[in-house]
């Protein structure tokens, strides 16, 4: 609760500072209210002596020195005022709470996505992603609500508070029974109130789990329809479904017990004030009036704390699953470097004695001790069977992970923190999997290179062999063409992303096994598209169909996490090193008379 406080206190200290001082006011005027219903059973004829009479006389000559003579018109013309009053103070009061939660959840949302983009991809690749979009919604969502209630905890105490003083000035025997069993009570339902964080945890665990489920059958959903598996994806939902449900049934549970022991006991407590008012005590009408009014409405805001209490450690799991994960982000932040130098291809990159690992131990190396060259101008390849490290190649190009042993240089300049902005402006990517939004293909495009115009979109189309097909879209590059461009076939979204990285005006196109998943016609069409920029830019193809390299200006050939061969295909083909050689066999792409070499323009 008080790292929830800080936090709101952090993000909006005005608000909060404000709403704090709005509740203060409400409770004076609470009080005030309270204190205004002595004149009035006064001039109902209600004989108010003791230390009722005291109070009322101090009111009395209150209203004597503002010149107001205490009539039934008058008192409830002061008594409407200052309920008009306390309702516009609840009114800001409720917008203070609410803007300072706002912003809280708002900074909350945005140090954790900061956090998130910020960190290196070694460490968000190890997290699944819907963990990630689980605490950017829904568990924001949770700590929005435990925030809310804990500034409805505070308010609820302060008027409570005021109660309670009222009560002891009137009664201070008989108050201090009555509060000390309510006090007694509060801490008979600890253990109860301790059982709504657990069953807060179980809420958190499962949902978290649901999201997870959600993503991997939705992702999955094709492929189990091809094969007629719908209930049994139905079915695996439904079963984290139903731990959903029983773990949020088990809360409701904890917190309609709470509430319900709590009412009897409310109800307890009034009568042992009756009673003991009456029978004990033996106080003036007057008192017993106002402390049964008093104590009818401090019981049951003291119900509320309790209840209120324990919403707010309910979300508390949820507070904590978001540190953790920015916890676990900021702990590997990206750049580390506040220093940004500018860094450019002109010559070379070079990869020297490079070793990767994905294991936090680094002892399972997923490439070992590979030095190459990318030469600047040209077109490179890396190839290799599947697993043999060619997009731990591009990752590391891309500056996305780190070698855990080597140097990759850039015209002799070692790529770093403090150059990975400056290198990440020149390049253009082209990924297997395309990422386009649900939006236009403008919107697309602009995504890239903001302020693009639509001759600078249209000039990269053409180059990427996307200008014809999108000329004949219904609303040409205002057509929206669905989530992941679901609207599109496979070989035009990955002309559209193509044509989305050189909207970029890369120095260096990485095109990341770009047209493993097309057919033969599209992937002539992109690498037709791509031979014409050969000499504008730097080019590396990572891929393991070797049809698409014949004329790259230099091919390396990975193996097992190892480089094996570099040369051209001329060179690979003849040379000693027979891996090329047996990667071209296995795609029936060995030269031979009958079967003539495809020559890109």
């Amino acid at each position: 609760m008080i790292s929830l406080f800080k936090g709101i206190l952090a993000a909006a200290p005005r608000r909060a500072l404000l709403a704090l001082a709005l509740t203060a006011a409400v409770g004076m005027t609470e009080g005030v209210t309270l204190l205004l219903l002595l004149p009035l059973l006064q001039l109902a004829g209600v004989v108010v002596e003791g230390s009722v009479g005291s109070i009322a006389s101090r009111l009395g000559a209150t209203f004597e020195a503002v010149h107001i003579k205490p009539t039934l018109f008058s008192v409830l013309a002061v008594f409407v005022a200052i309920s008009v009053l306390q309702a516009l103070l609840v009114r800001a009061r409720s917008l203070a709470d609410t803007t300072a939660v706002q912003r809280y959840t708002l900074a909350l949302r945005k140090r954790l996505y900061s956090a998130i983009a910020q960190a290196q991809w070694l460490v968000i690749s190890r997290i699944r992603s819907s963990d990630f979009t689980y605490a950017l919604t829904t568990a924001v969502d949770q700590v929005d609500n435990g925030a809310n209630n804990l500034l409805y905890f505070i308010a609820t105490s302060v008027v409570a508070l005021v109660y309670a003083a009222l009560a002891l000035r009137l009664s201070p025997a008989m108050s201090a029974i009555v509060l000390g069993s309510c006090l007694l009570l509060l801490v008979a339902e600890r253990a109860r109130t301790v059982l709504g964080r657990k069953r807060g945890e179980q809420v958190t665990s499962v949902t978290n789990e649901l999201f997870a489920t959600a993503a991997e059958q939705l992702g999955g959903l094709k492929t189990a329809k091809s094969y007629g598996y719908e209930e049994r994806h139905l079915s695996l939902f439904l079963d984290i479904g139903r731990h959903l449900n029983t773990a949020r049934i088990g809360l409701t549970r904890a917190f309609a017990t709470l509430r319900l022991r709590m009412t009897i006991g409310s109800v307890l407590a009034l009568s042992v004030i009756l009673y003991l008012a009456v029978a004990v005590f033996h106080l003036p009408t007057a008192a017993i009036l106002l402390l049964l009014f008093i104590f009818s409405r401090l019981v049951p805001r003291l119900v509320s704390l309790q209840q209120t209490l324990q919403e707010i450690l309910s979300t508390i799991p949820a507070l904590e699953t978001i540190e953790r994960l920015i916890a676990k982000c900021e702990s590997s932040p990206e750049r580390s470097s506040i220093e940004t130098r500018s860094i450019t291809v002109e010559r070379e990159i070079d990869f020297d004695d490079v070793s990767f690992s994905y294991d936090v131990t680094g002892t399972a190396l997923q490439i070992a001790s590979v030095s190459l060259r990318i030469p600047a101008g040209k077109t490179s390849a890396i190839v290799g069977a599947s697993g043999a490290g060619k997009s731990t190649i591009a990752d590391m190009l891309l500056g996305l992970v780190r070698p855990v042993k080597g140097s990759i240089t850039v015209d002799g300049v070692q790529l770093d923190d403090s150059h990975l902005a400056s290198w990440r402006a020149q390049i253009g990517y082209v990924a297997q999997d395309t990422f386009l939004f649900n939006d236009s293909i403008r919107f697309n495009l602009d995504w890239a290179s903001p302020g693009a115009d639509e001759a600078e979109m249209m000039r990269a189309l053409e180059n990427a062999a996307a200008a014809d097909y999108v000329s004949r879209l219904p609303h040409g590059l205002d057509t929206v063409i669905g989530e992941r461009g679901v609207r599109l076939s496979g070989g035009e979204r990955q002309r559209l992303s193509l044509a989305r990285a050189l909207l970029r005006k890369p120095r260096l196109l990485v095109l990341d096994e770009a047209t493993s998943a097309l057919d033969s016609e599209n992937e002539e069409k992109i690498y037709r598209a791509i031979a014409r920029l050969h000499g504008a830019m730097t080019i590396v193809v990572i891929t393991h169909r070797l049809s698409t390299i014949r004329n790259a200006d230099l091919i390396h050939v990975l193996d097992g996490g190892r480089l094996v061969a570099s040369g051209t295909w001329d060179e690979l083909d003849t040379g000693e090193n027979p891996r090329f050689r047996d990667l071209a066999r296995a795609q029936a792409l060995t030269p031979t008379p009958s079967l003539p070499q495809r020559k890109l323009p």
